[in-house]
């Protein structure tokens, strides 16, 4: 795996350094996959998910401390699977992948009240 500059970087690092190691070191990652550098890395953008899910799941809460910061991050490479020439039979489906971290997080959203659907979007009050 690299990250910007081309440096060659173990992402298996990011499993078992320290919580806030980890927390430094995956904002470098995420720098990488987010570059025009990162177009057509299948492998870095499905890892960059997949160690966010494993990490989580190792260590809960060294996630959830920085997803406020990560968040855009995610959503892009969920929504960007093509820009990574990722098929979704090799790697699975990023934003499948994206909504499994957010139910790590206990951040799935509930199906709206249908009383939202009287709200109206313009009202200021």
């Amino acid at each position: 795996m690299k990250t910007p500059g081309g440096k060659e970087w173990a992402g298996e690092d990011l499993l078992y350094m320290s919580r806030g190691a980890f927390q430094q070191q995956i904002f470098a990652f995420a720098q990488y996959v987010m570059s025009d550098a990162a177009i057509g890395d299948s492998e870095a953008a499905s890892a960059f998910l997949g160690k966010l899910i494993e990490r989580e799941r190792r260590d809960p809460g060294s996630v959830a401390e920085i997803y406020p910061r990560l968040e855009p991050m995610i959503d892009f490479v969920a929504a960007s699977q093509a820009r990574f020439d990722a098929s979704h039979d090799e790697y699975g489906d990023f934003a499948e992948k994206s909504e499994e971290i957010k139910t790590l997080l206990g951040m799935t959203h509930s199906p709206l009240d249908p009383e939202d659907q009287y709200l109206d979007p313009t009202d200021d009050a």
